[in-house]
């Protein structure tokens, strides 16, 4: 029955994920789901809106340019590779229609294309009537690796000085200063080149650049953020923001939505670190930014060399790396990269962590359920051998026929079937699980022998009470109710820590389920099959033996499950 229990477990938690709007790929994700403690998601998007707004255009001083926001519009217009968020932003503001005019001044020559470890991208672009046919390299960039291509900068009357130390320092100061409020800042320059026939443009001219300005976006948390992160906690999975913006905007957004940002690694500190060294640092660090999916990809495996099981959420196609090391990779049905979607096992209808933190859920139910059904199998067949066993050493006859094991069997596993609509504690969903296979194992050692105390217990009564010495058949008959009810019952003491009935109890098919198999175990005793089965008719005394012996089976199966769950699987899971 284990293939059948286990799949249907996992189409049911799969059925129940799309009506959350998460989409598994593969179900046995699903577990790593619910076993996830820790988080690594990208910030755009899911902690903000991932409504970039272009709210300033500024030259040097940090007053509006047009003439800025006028070379912006034809970086990001002649672009053929992805366009970013930041990109549309630009593309979107202000006077659209003039900016369409501007750009039919210039025509394309070149274009070198952004990658993750340069941040920028550049144009070269032919002015129209220019004579000569004057040439313009536009470069659009993260603020520090533009800077350290600039030699000089254009003030707001458009002359041009010679980059100094000082000059420097002021500009980072006021990029600093925007990020400082939450706006993520690229800076702008440009390049004139000199006219040249069959010009291949490459990285080599992003090279004696003039600072123009920056442009600086707005990209506001969501209003769902804060309340989706708290509410990971409390399942104890902890989030890490890993992107490749700023870390002094990073840092000011994840204070907006209460993570804790006081401290934060950077790209270029995570390459000065080794393995071993990454791997404590990555326990206390919240934030990473101005990664590279190299960066991505080591922080991910530093958190599983410390025994975590990581998700990663992402959708570019820089995330894809990342998406395969992490135990679950989640993207969006909205990304625009094929190889982020085909690279994740769950796919969100919504970049949202509020469905997140259900879909961690319903994997701890999935995870949960799969587990009763395994100490509950597992415990009582162990249980079951050992009174064979030991009644086959001392019996002169067989303990069961064989005909009657099978419709033992029968009636149990059908019993069995409904485990997948079962609850679990909410206790056992609040923190991640994990496969304990020690664990499974005392819980097998320690509760199966219970059932074969009080199986001894009615060989006693069978034979010493019944004298079934001379009537194997009474003998059958009295084992195989004994046997039947403990069996088909046992899972309502397996399925929760708690109290069975009294303070959790088994979804509505489980009880009716198993109340029926009890009901037919009996009726059969009395049935058309009672003579083809081998039974017989069991005297009076022995039901009042038997309703005495399942309470004190239970109480003390109970009792032993209690003692094995503190003593055993409290500390096997991580907090």
């Amino acid at each position: 029955m284990l293939p059948m229990i286990v799949t249907v477990i996992l189409a049911k938690g799969t059925l129940a994920l799309s009506k959350k709007k998460v989409i598994v790929k593969r179900m046995n994700a699903i577990q790593n789901f619910g076993a996830m403690d820790v988080l690594c998601t990208d910030k755009t998007g899911t902690i903000t809106q991932g409504k970039v707004i272009l709210e300033k255009h500024a030259d040097i001083t940090g007053k509006e340019s047009e003439r800025v926001l006028d070379y912006a519009y034809l970086n990001s217009a002649n672009q053929t590779g992805l366009r970013n968020l930041m990109d549309m932003a630009i593309l979107a503001h202000g006077e659209v229609d003039r900016r369409l005019d501007a750009r039919k001044n210039y025509s394309k020559l070149g274009e070198i294309p952004a990658d993750f470890n340069r941040k920028r991208m550049s144009v070269v672009l032919q002015e129209s009537g220019s004579g000569g046919g004057r040439r313009i390299l536009i470069c659009n960039g993260a603020v520090e690796e533009v800077l350290a291509l600039s030699k000089s900068y254009e003030d707001p009357q458009g002359h041009v000085g010679v980059m100094s130390k000082v000059r420097n320092d002021a500009l980072l100061a006021l990029a600093g200063a925007l990020n400082a409020v939450g706006f993520r800042v690229l800076a702008l320059a440009s390049r004139r080149l000199p006219p040249a026939e069959d010009a291949r443009y490459g990285v080599v001219d992003e090279r004696d650049l003039t600072l123009m300005g920056f442009l600086a976006f707005l990209d506001p948390p969501k209003d769902s953020a804060k309340e989706a992160i708290f509410a990971l906690r409390g399942h104890s999975v902890s989030v890490k923001i890993l992107t490749g913006d700023n870390g002094i905007v990073t840092q000011k957004i994840c204070q907006q939505v209460g993570l804790d940002a006081t401290q934060a690694l950077l790209g270029q500190d995570i390459d000065a670190m080794p393995d071993a060294k990454l791997a404590s640092a990555v326990e206390t660090a919240n934030v990473f930014a101005k990664l590279s999916p190299l960066h991505k990809g080591r922080i991910i495996r530093a958190l599983q060399q410390k025994g975590h099981v990581v998700g990663f959420l992402g959708d570019g196609i820089n995330d894809a790396p990342a998406l395969r090391t992490a135990d679950v990779g989640i993207s969006v049905n909205t990304a625009v990269d094929i190889i982020a979607k085909e690279s994740s096992d769950i796919i969100l209808f919504e970049q949202n962590l509020s469905v997140l933190g259900e879909g961690v859920v319903e994997g701890r139910r999935v995870f949960g359920n799969i587990v009763k059904y395994l100490k509950m199998a597992t415990s009582s067949n162990f249980g079951n051998m050992l009174s064979v066993v030991g009644a086959s050493i001392f019996l002169p006859f067989l303990p069961m026929l064989p005909v009657q094991i099978l419709t033992n069997n029968i009636l149990c596993e059908v019993s069995q079937v409904p485990i997948p609509t079962d609850r679990v504690d909410e206790e056992f969903v609040a923190r991640p699980r994990k496969w304990e296979i020690g664990a499974i194992t005392k819980f097998v050692l320690f509760v199966g022998p219970v059932s074969s105390l009080f199986d001894y217990a009615t060989y006693f009564i069978m034979l010493f009470v019944f004298n079934a010495w001379a009537n194997p058949a009474l003998f059958h008959t009295g084992w195989f109710v004994e046997s039947l009810i403990p069996q088909t019952l046992i899972v309502h003491i397996i399925r929760t820590n708690r109290i069975p009935f009294l303070q959790s109890r088994a979804s509505w098919w489980m009880m009716a389920t198993t109340a029926l198999i009890v009901s037919i175990g009996i009726y059969i005793l009395f049935s058309f099959l009672t003579g083809s089965l081998g039974f017989v008719a069991l005297p009076p005394l022995y039901w009042v033996l038997l309703a005495a012996m399942m309470v004190c089976y239970f109480s003390l199966a109970h009792l032993v499950k209690s003692w094995v769950v503190a003593r055993f699987e409290a500390d096997s899971t991580p907090s």
